[in-house]
């Protein structure tokens, strides 16, 4: 008898009985194989782990083992079989294709693998879906988005600090190393968040790293595992869920362009052209020709990549291949997605976290450097199954030509629509930069608004003035907190939904990475001060706070801040004047970067904000007189304003 058989026989076999003669067969299974020698079959890993009847009809695993050139493959359950399989040329990965009939409701696949040399077989849970209610919310213009790097905001489980097989990885003194911040540290600031006004938070990767200096989660050896530093997948379910009872919504950082250096397929992968190029012998993500090929000037270290290149339609391949198949930063492996199992399997992957945690969108990292004929069919394959789940791209670079070629609603020079929902705000983000720490003009704001017609729904954009991959804004070189006040006021003014760092809102300083990612104040037990907390925050700390939470409640209290349209109404070397107004709600905000207060008169005619009788001050110290349609503002040095007309 196997273990097929005795599931059949096992209505008339005791549960308890059962699971002893399971156990029994397994082991003999087992003895049974080793017996076969060295050449017998067996099952490392399996990949994805587990899977739901009614998803798809069909998943791809990934068995990973040895000795798994299999001449047949078949499952115990009838309503599951096994449509075909394709082995690696070594053995050691083997692709099975598995059909799941309607009927299925739930229960354990057992599959077992035959091969010249013996059989083995692996297990495949198959579970019934959740209800979708209140999961896979995607984002709206109501949201403001909260980016955590977990190891640095909270340590709520000690006991992880140090996994067994990360020995020497943890230690607060070295910025490179893995600080002791979990899931369960960022469950337990939820209601600082809410109280904050945050309704989104994005956190950086959490799936399982291998070095001990991947901390910050980009280095992945295991695409379905949470790193044992953060927690556990039960953590990670947990802390959506909490989430999502308070209303607030989870991103997931995925990035399918690449994983660690010390992931298994490194060293052997599934299929010859799992990766772009090999350890050996790989492109470097660095381009072979600079910014000043499009003109610009190479006054200083570029801040970018050259995307135009893959914008422009006149490159031929030698100049956009660094980028799609380059190695990132020549260090990190490069995952052919134009392989139809690499694609599936990656495709796979994200529907399995949103499926198993119920998170409401993904954060997509270097979205530029993945070919766009992917992203296409990534999106599709989601979006059947989670209509409203939202997608955000990292496209790091400061023109809007570049940025907006990415986002999905409109197809490219190449005839592809990449469906993605919105990109990160980087033209802003360079902008707002420019004018508070370098002296620009506020009209370099106005300029990068008026390309919002190359989006297609430009209210969905993320501005935001600060990341984990950016100086802190208050440790940048003429910085001070009027001016990250004023960064905050433009960030949660002007349209799209905004992003905030982590720290931000009380005024965290650091430099280049890792300097930029500095432990959040009362995160940890043994900290001398909680900034989670109004007692424990310097009085410099709580005024910013207080400024930023202001803030957030007039989003809450004005749908014209949050999804209004807006209208430019004057600038000029130091301010910035505009309108954000929906039928019932019409706000003005006034923006001034100069060192002294000045006055400004502006006209109203002719513009949406004519015709009203009345100007009330929401928030800041600048006064405002309206007059028939002439609008007259005294504005304090460095100030942001709002008003109401009525």
């Amino acid at each position: 008898m196997n273990v097929n058989s005795l599931r059949r026989a096992s209505v008339r076999i005791p549960a308890a009985l059962f699971c002893v003669l399971v156990c029994l067969l397994r082991a003999g299974a087992g003895a049974a194989q080793e017996k076969m020698g060295p050449d017998a079959p067996t099952v490392e890993k399996v990949e994805p782990p587990s899977w739901w009847v009614n998803l798809t009809p069909e998943v791809m695993l990934l068995v990973s083992g040895r000795n798994l050139r299999a001449t047949k493959v078949d499952c115990n359950l009838p309503e599951v079989s096994v449509s075909r399989t394709q082995s690696s040329s070594n053995g050691d990965y083997l692709f099975v294709w598995v059909k799941m009939a309607s009927t299925l409701k739930r229960g354990t696949a057992v599959c077992r693998i035959w091969t010249a040399s013996g059989q083995t077989s692996f297990e495949l849970p198959l579970a019934a879906r959740l209800q979708i209610l209140g999961r896979n919310q995607g984002l709206s213009l109501d949201d403001t988005i909260y980016l955590i790097m977990p190891d640095r905001f909270a340590n709520g489980d000690p006991t992880n600090d140090e996994p067994a097989d990360s020995p020497g990885s943890h230690d607060r003194t070295k910025p490179r190393a893995y600080h002791g911040g979990d899931l369960r540290g960022v469950q337990e600031h939820l209601s600082y968040l809410k109280g904050l006004g945050v309704t989104t938070i994005w956190l950086t990767p959490v799936v399982k790293n291998g070095a001990a200096a991947d901390y910050h989660g980009y280095g992945a050896v295991d695409l379905y595992a949470v790193d044992p530093h953060l927690g556990t997948l039960g953590e990670y379910q947990e802390l959506v869920s909490a989430a999502h009872k308070q209303h607030m919504k989870v991103l997931f950082d995925v990035v399918p362009n690449h994983v660690g250096p010390l992931h298994p397929w490194v060293k052997g992968p599934p299929t010859p052209d799992w990766f772009h190029g090999s350890a050996e012998t790989h492109l470097s993500s660095s381009m072979p020709i600079g910014g000043d090929f499009y003109g610009q000037p190479q006054t200083k270290k570029p801040s970018n990549d050259i995307f135009e290149a893959l914008v422009d339609p006149h490159t031929p391949e030698a100049l956009r291949k660094n980028l799609t198949n380059g190695w990132f930063s020549g260090v990190l492996p490069d995952l052919n997605t134009e392989n139809p199992l690499v694609s599936e399997y990656l495709v796979q992957n994200a529907i399995w976290w949103a499926e198993i945690s119920g998170l409401d969108g993904y954060r997509i990292d270097t979205f530029p450097y993945v070919p766009r004929a992917f992203w296409a069919q990534w999106h599709q394959t989601l979006r059947a199954l989670y209509p409203r789940l939202s997608t955000i791209g990292e496209v790091f670079h400061p023109d809007p030509t570049v940025t907006s070629f990415y986002v999905g609603g409109r197809k490219g020079w190449d005839g592809i629509d990449t469906q993605l929902t919105t990109v990160f705000d980087f033209p802003m983000y360079f902008a707002v930069r420019d004018v508070l720490l370098n002296g620009a003009p506020a009209g370099r704001l106005t300029n990068i608004l008026r390309q919002d017609s190359l989006y297609p729904h430009p209210d969905f954009l993320v501005p935001f003035f600060g990341n984990h991959d950016t100086v802190r804004f208050a440790g940048a070189a003429g910085t001070s907190v009027a001016k990250e006040q004023l960064a905050f006021g433009l960030t949660l003014t002007l349209r799209g939904i905004p992003e905030i760092y982590y720290g931000d809102e009380i005024g965290m300083t650091g430099g280049d990475d890792p300097d930029n990612r500095h432990d959040f104040p009362g995160g940890w037990k043994e900290d001398a001060k909680n900034a989670f907390s109004s007692e424990g925050r310097t009085p410099e700390q709580q005024k910013l706070f207080m400024y930023v939470q202001n803030l957030l409640q007039l989003r809450r209290e004005h749908e014209s801040l949050r999804g209004g349209r807006l209208w430019h109404l004057a600038d000029d070397e130091s301010a910035y004047v505009f309108l954000r107004e929906t039928e019932e709600d019409k706000l003005v905000i006034a923006f001034h970067n100069g060192s002294r207060a000045r006055t400004m008169s502006l006209s109203l005619k002719d513009t949406p904000a004519k015709g009203f009788s009345g100007i009330s001050p929401l928030f800041g110290e600048a006064q405002a007189e309206l007059g028939g349609d002439q609008l007259k503002l005294a504005l304090p040095p460095q100030s942001l304003s709002i008003f109401a007309l009525r």
